[in-house]
């Protein structure tokens, strides 16, 4: 009798093991069904537009992905209707968000019934960009000394995409390190920064590489200054803020988000597919060099971790700006 119970029990355990295995093979073979969208919560011609479509771009030259990607912008909020809208769809697994520093902090500004990171999955980091100083070809400003000299005597004017983003945080940290203050104007996007700029609009402009380079190869801006510990390569006349005595660097950060509620197959497929497409030679030229940005990939565990570090460090100067009590 006893016999008969014990070969029972291990036939049960052997069926149980098999059914788990089929499930875990079933989940673990999850791919796209359908086309996959990728919000940008900023408008065509920023940061986030470019690295959404370069994504899509080096994804699809390798054919890593047997479904076509989508690129939609949903620009307003300092990108938190586009961050709430992608928030709102808790398991589909066929949706994706552009993320980067600012979001962070975007929902703290703008307040209640926006989402959060904590609303969101957090799938993979994939490069650091650089933040500088950009003013028009012509502008009587060559350099950030005179900058700084022309603002203690008259009311500069500086563009930056959205409120309590990136942007006005190192607009912050340079009026700090300068003992000046600029009157900070934000738009929807780099695109918009840019036609400001061109347009006589502003003095001058906070932007990412990915977002004048166009303008700068056809000589109708010129960066002045960067916010990071060195120079960068493929500009290296542009000077740190730290070689002109000034304390401001900035660690600012693009990666891809997803809905909560998706499963742990979805979150691993796409965390592999954005490793594997980083490795791409296209990814590698098309994108981090041509639009001189770093790469930085962290799995979503880390990611996670990484989002969390910084939210400290954002909030503190949010709350310097007087944006946040």
């Amino acid at each position: 009798m006893k016999s008969k119970r014990t070969i029972m029990q291990v036939a049960m355990m052997v069926a149980l093991t098999v059914f788990m295995f089929g499930v875990a093979a079933s989940a673990a073979e999850f791919k796209p069904t359908k086309p996959i969208t990728i919000v940008a919560p900023f408008a065509p011609g920023g940061g986030s537009d470019v690295f959404a479509r370069s994504i899509d771009n080096a994804i699809k030259s390798e054919k890593l992905a047997s479904e076509r990607f989508l690129v939609v912008n949903q620009p307003g909020g300092s990108g938190t209707i586009g961050q709430t809208s992608v928030a709102q769809q808790p398991g589909n697994d066929h949706m994706l968000l552009t993320f980067i520093s600012g979001q962070i902090t975007a929902p703290l500004v703008v307040g209640k019934g926006s989402a959060t990171y904590k609303d969101l999955n957090m799938i993979a980091n994939l490069a650091l960009d650089e933040q500088l100083i950009v003013v028009k070809a012509d502008s009587p400003y060559k350099t950030i000394e005179e900058v700084v000299a022309a603002a203690k005597k008259q009311t500069l004017i500086m563009g930056g995409t959205g409120t309590g983003q990136e942007d006005q945080m190192c607009n912050r940290l340079f009026e700090r390190a300068a003992g000046i203050k600029l009157r900070y104007v934000p738009f929807n996007s780099g695109g918009e920064c840019i036609t400001a700029l061109l347009g006589g609009h502003v003095n001058m402009i906070w932007a990412n590489p990915s977002e004048f380079v166009p303008q700068y190869d056809a000589k109708m801006v010129r960066p002045l200054v960067v916010a990071k510990e060195s120079r960068l390569a493929l500009l290296k006349d542009v000077p740190t803020f730290k070689e002109k005595g000034y304390d401001v660097t900035f660690f600012f950060f693009r990666g891809i988000a997803a809905p909560l509620k998706i499963s742990a197959e979805a979150v691993a497929y796409y965390e592999n597919l954005m490793k594997r497409m980083s490795e791409t030679a296209m990814w590698k030229e098309k994108y981090l060099k041509q639009y001189m940005l770093s790469p930085y990939f962290l799995g979503s565990k880390e990611f996670s971790q990484f989002v969390v570090r910084n939210e400290k460090v954002f909030a503190d100067i949010l709350r310097d700006l007087e944006i946040l009590k």
